[in-house]
């Protein structure tokens, strides 16, 4: 892997912003390729293939230099150089790694304070080459040459999917993940041996095909908990004296940010290590849930040290310089420690730790925010009493998010379980295991599903009674009328008088001897109301960010582009928050048809034929061919 990750989104093509106080600006051209992972738990073997200095290697493959690129009038990616001369870049690169192989040769028998020397020199080679990409694409840089830098990345794409294609399609292999200058292979294997060889396999079919580009096993994986891009956790197989030995390896994970507190992360390595154990799924969830319901006990219980509620988060400028400050718990404490004659850990660069707290006897105050509930440990330690650990936000907002995203491809459990298991209202979180089901690309092909996993996202059509005023949701009458259908076939015969089926749709809240008051106009009507309604919600834009802890809401539109994210899908709470923005509204209009509901025709052709209308109007749901044709 390289030093200087291309997809970092405070870099600018590879290079850090270091302008003081200035916002950070992103990359002005695409970066490196990031493919969408197959998540899941693997439980053999995943190898991981790298290219060696992916960047520098290709500006040597392709002879990119500014004395070999024509730069495209126009602004575009300019092609690739047909001089057959050698460029200057390439001729620089290629001495920095002849003269870095030739320092690692030497380091294989020095030894001591040589050796170091040795490490630090072929280190620093090894930077120099990776950095002249970098210089290309920093617009600060007196080298910089945007083009170049693009040509540099489209051809680092180019060269990942190539590899993807071969390995999958000339080499049957599946590859579940690749970013920018690595893949990663399930092999489906249990035998190590067997699984480099796979590994040697692919190094000499992708390798063949290049001059300086060369691809090597960068690791070696048992089991892999894949959970989205640049964020999974894997059990590493390492080797010391040519014994080998297993390690976890944790990356974007949760766990390794400093704003959550210890206790979050001993329970998210506890869940971890237990996913990664190689037991069964029955085992595993057991144990996470047994272990879970014990640590809610003991927190409800005041067993817990108050050093695990800690959370920290450092201070990137003074205290007094933050606009939004009565949104940062730890920007609140820091001024109050000042005010209260602290000088120490509370100025820029410093780390403050701080509890989420509640008024004694209070529980968990909603109407106070979170940062004016935010205490210093020892703020809490000198209190007479008046403010306690806020449990309750540490169930919900500290413990259940990380265990609810490890366990997102536990088959046994959900968030809605996980949250009981914590004392939580299962109720709230019932939306994250609908949204999970509706990720799973295995339920792409939903007219295979039954009609309650189909529709599971979808709102109930809702109906007003114009005698009594009452609503009531239509489907339990459906479901009435279907059974009595499949019951007397004989009430199907619908006359000029009408049928027994108009008479029992009627209001349940109504008496029973009262008169059929449900008509296939009111249906028709309310529908049309409802489906306008929702398509109002819909347009007025409102997005939400996905990450528990966060959840906020906007209508405005964030056009900043942070790493792979799309446009307008950052949380404005970055770098605070790692989340995306998601519209609270989709676009698309399920209908359901059931069989019986088309025995009983009459009773909702006009409102069928109601959404259908809608339907054909949404331009989401149809093209026009005539519109695509231009005539000459």
């Amino acid at each position: 892997m390289e030093p200087v990750d291309a997809d970092d989104p405070n870099i600018e093509g590879g290079i850090p912003d270091i302008s003081h106080g200035k916002a950070k600006k992103g990359p002005s051209y695409a970066g490196g390729l990031v493919l969408e992972p197959k998540k899941g738990l693997y439980d053999k073997y995943i190898l991981l293939l790298d290219f060696n200095s992916l960047y520098p290697s290709i500006i040597q493959e392709y002879n990119i230099c500014f004395t070999t690129v024509e730069s495209s009038l126009d602004g575009s990616v300019p092609h690739l150089p047909s001089s057959k001369r050698t460029g200057l870049l390439p001729e620089l690169l290629k001495n920095l790694v002849e003269r870095r192989r030739m320092v690692k040769s030497w380091l294989k028998t020095a030894s001591g304070l040589k050796a170091q020397q040795f490490d630090i020199q072929q280190q620093a080679l090894k930077l120099t080459a990776n950095s002249m990409y970098g210089c290309l694409g920093f617009s600060n840089s007196r080298f910089y040459a945007k083009s170049l830098a693009e040509l540099i990345t489209s051809q680092g794409r180019e060269i990942l999917q190539s590899t993807v294609d071969l390995v999958q399609n000339l080499l049957n292999l599946e590859v579940i993940y690749g970013d920018t200058d690595s893949i990663m292979i399930y092999s489906g294997l249990d035998d190590i041996g067997k699984s480099k060889a796979i590994a040697a396999k692919v190094i000499q079919e992708v390798n063949k095909k290049y001059r300086c580009l060369e691809i090597d096993l960068d690791g070696l994986y048992k089991r892999m908990l894949l959970l989205k891009k640049k964020k999974y956790a894997a059990v590493k197989v390492q080797f010391k004296d040519g014994k080998p030995y297993e390690v976890i390896e944790k990356k974007g994970l949760d766990m390794v940010r400093r704003d959550w507190s210890l206790l979050s992360k001993e329970l998210g390595d506890f869940c971890l290590s237990q996913i990664l154990s190689g037991g069964s799924c029955e085992d595993v969830v057991e144990s996470i849930h047994n272990a879970l319901m014990k640590v809610q006990e003991e927190m409800r219980n005041g067993q817990i040290e108050l050093e695990k509620y800690v959370i920290t988060k450092s201070l990137t400028k003074p205290p007094e310089a933050y606009p939004d400050a009565k949104s940062q718990p730890h920007v609140e404490v820091a001024l109050r420690l000042k005010k209260s004659g602290y000088v120490t850990g509370c100025s820029a660069g410093d780390t403050v730790p701080y509890i989420i707290c509640c008024e004694q006897g209070n529980g968990s105050s909603t109407s106070v925010g979170i940062a004016q509930r935010a205490r210093h440990p020892d703020e809490l330690k000198r209190d007479n009493g008046n403010w306690i650990v806020d449990i309750d936000y540490y169930l919900a907002q500290q413990i259940h998010p990380v265990i609810s995203r490890l366990c997102a491809s536990i088959q046994g459990t959900s968030p809605a379980r996980l949250a009981d298991c914590l004392g939580l209202d299962s109720s709230k979180f019932q939306n994250k295991s609908s949204e999970a089901v509706n990720d799973d690309p295995s339920n792409v092909l939903l007219c295979v599903a039954d009609d309650e996993e189909r529709f599971r996202g979808c709102e109930p059509l809702t109906l007003t009674c114009p005698s009594c005023s009452g609503s009531f949701e239509c489907t339990p009458i459906f479901s009435s009328i279907c059974s009595s259908i499949r019951q007397k076939p004989a009430d199907l015969q619908v006359g000029e008088a009408g049928s027994k089926v108009w008479e029992r749709f009627c209001c349940p809240k109504c008496p029973e001897e009262s008169e059929g008051n449900i008509s296939s106009a009111l249906i028709a009507n309310q529908v049309k109301r409802q489906v306008e309604g929702f398509i109002s919600t819909y347009y007025k834009g409102v997005m939400m960010c996905d990450d528990e802890t966060c959840n906020y809401t906007t209508r405005s539109l964030n056009l900043r582009v942070i790493g792979d994210s799309e446009r307008g899908t950052v949380c404005p709470n970055y770098p605070r928050c790692n989340g995306h923005l998601l519209r609270q509204v989709e676009s698309n209009m399920r209908i359901q048809v059931e069989k019986e509901l088309v025995r009983i025709r009459p009773v909702v052709e006009a409102a069928a034929s109601t959404v259908e209308k809608f339907r054909d109007r949404c331009a989401y749901s149809w093209v026009q061919l005539k519109d695509l044709i231009v005539s000459f």
